[in-house]
């Protein structure tokens, strides 16, 4: 007996629409565009807490704010891939990412800027 292609059973492709669905609500729970707008946001929480080597107790106007610093400093250790799949997570990481959106390299901000088109 030969296995069946993995690739072309049913129940393979009801997991994958599945996973879609989840990672397409949990975008919509974040407010962002897509799953890159997710890898972004979290990279950028990891950013944010490689800058707050204070933890907040000096006003410098870098890293998380006194308020932020705790969650912030927890949700940089998680893994990317936990935090994008997570609804709980996903939406704390656009949320301080956007935040702080002031602090960000351009590579790292979750909006990206939309260029609109001049007629000159």
């Amino acid at each position: 007996m030969t296995q069946p292609n993995v690739d072309a059973s049913p129940r393979y492709l009801i997991v994958l629409q599945r996973k879609q669905l989840i990672q397409n609500l949990i975008c919509k729970l974040a407010r962002c565009d897509g799953p890159d707008a997710l890898i972004r946001a979290h990279k950028a929480v990891q950013w944010l807490a490689a800058q707050d080597e204070d933890h907040a107790t000096i006003a410098n106007g870098r890293g998380f704010s006194k308020s932020d610093s705790t969650s912030g400093r927890n949700l940089a250790k998680w893994s990317t891939e936990r935090v994008i799949r997570s609804m709980r997570l996903a939406p704390k990481a656009v949320q301080l990412a956007r935040k702080y959106r002031r602090q960000l390299p351009s590579e790292y901000l979750v909006d990206k800027p939309k260029q609109s088109t001049f007629k000159i």
